[in-house]
């Protein structure tokens, strides 16, 4: 049974990591980078 959600756990924290290296990419994270759109057409959220 604790293999199962171990398991479960890992599966999970693979797929958030994955996402994440698509948004954030793999280098270290800067306040500058992060506020910034990667595309000039794109418009900030509001």
């Amino acid at each position: 049974m604790l293999k199962r959600i171990k398991k479960a756990i890992d599966k999970f924290l693979d797929k958030l990591a994955e996402n994440n290296e698509k948004s954030f990419g793999k280098g270290p994270l800067s306040c500058c980078e992060l506020n910034r759109p990667k595309e000039k057409n794109k418009k900030q959220g509001t």
